[in-house]
């Protein structure tokens, strides 16, 4: 294995970390993110709709690093 390969492989799990947190924390039926933090009536006049905005960008950000690395890995450990 080459060095470029190990670091794509590292990004790949740190990416795959945080792509997992940040699906969790989305709301779901229950509120996600904006129940935590003071319901869901309290999420339009407080910043809590802009923290749910930032997080749906951050996870399209993760999604896409994500499908590159894997791509990336594919021509990398070809036989």
């Amino acid at each position: 294995m080459t060095v470029i390969t190990i670091i794509v492989i590292v990004i790949q799990v740190m990416v795959s970390l945080g792509l997992i947190v940040s699906v969790l924390l989305h709301a779901g039926k229950g509120g996600g993110l904006s129940s935590v933090l003071g319901g869901a009536s309290s999420a339009l006049g407080s910043g809590s709709y802009i923290v749910e905005k930032n997080l749906d960008r951050i996870t399209i950000v993760l999604g896409s690093v994500f499908a590159a690395t894997t791509i990336a890995l594919v021509y990398l450990l070809k036989p």
